[in-house]
């Protein structure tokens, strides 16, 4: 075990459970602080209750893709370092998961030295600065994620959790557009999710920002998804 290293805290996303418990115990030996999920929705949940310094993600899931996940995630947390884990040894697999936004990709089974010390040379390259910044904002809205607050200016708006949801991921994206799926996946019971809800919560989401006064509106992008825009 390495005590004089302090523990990083670590997603540990992986839903066999034999490779989940090896390498949870071995990875915590090493020093880490592993908070384990087994699907999509255990890890979003997860994400909501912590911040994680790293994520190690499989990208095969039970209620969803990893690499969809990775994608989603990159927009969530854009500084924090990802590393895919994975079976497949095809060269397509390590090109989606880069292009989805992995930092780095190691292929099951691995070594645990070897994962270590990919975990680690990511976490030393992280930007701690950016990781731990609370507060991001489009225009003149700013979102805190600690205390999940949202204001236009200095008036205060007042979201439902799922409103807040989609919100963030608009502001994270920065005038770049988000599409359906994104927004689905943060429904965890997105399998009975139809395309009304989500229309619902963007039409709550454009009537409370224009009443706190907003000039940035959530604008549909035909054939790709939504975005933010100032007027």
């Amino acid at each position: 075990m390495h005590p004089a290293i302090p523990a990083h805290s670590v997603l540990f996303v992986e839903d066999d459970p034999m490779i989940a418990r090896t390498l949870s115990m071995g990875l915590r030996y090493e020093g880490f602080a592993l908070s384990h999920a087994a699907s999509v929705a255990a890890a979003m949940q997860l994400l909501q209750q912590q911040v994680f310094e790293l994520i190690l993600l499989d990208v095969g899931l039970p209620d969803g893709d990893g690499i969809n996940l990775c994608r989603q995630l990159r927009l969530l947390h854009p500084a924090t370092p990802i590393l895919m884990l994975s079976a497949r040894t095809d060269e397509g697999a390590v090109v989606s998961s880069i292009e989805g936004g992995a930092d780095d990709y190691i292929r099951k089974p691995c070594g645990l030295r070897e994962l270590s010390a990919r975990m680690r040379r990511l976490l030393g390259r992280r930007q701690p600065e950016a990781v731990n910044r609370p507060v991001i904002s489009y225009g003149a809205i700013q979102m805190d994620s600690q205390r999940r607050t949202v204001s236009v200016g200095d008036t205060p708006l007042q979201l439902g959790k799922k409103e807040y949801e989609v919100l963030m991921l608009l502001v994270r994206a920065n005038g770049d557009a988000i599409t359906r799926e994104q927004i689905l996946n943060q429904f965890e019971d997105s399998n009975v999710i139809y395309d009304r809800t989500i229309d619902s919560h963007l039409s709550h989401l454009r009537r409370k920002l224009k009443d706190a006064g907003a000039v940035e509106r959530i604008v549909a992008i035909y054939g790709v998804g939504y975005k933010l825009e100032s007027a």
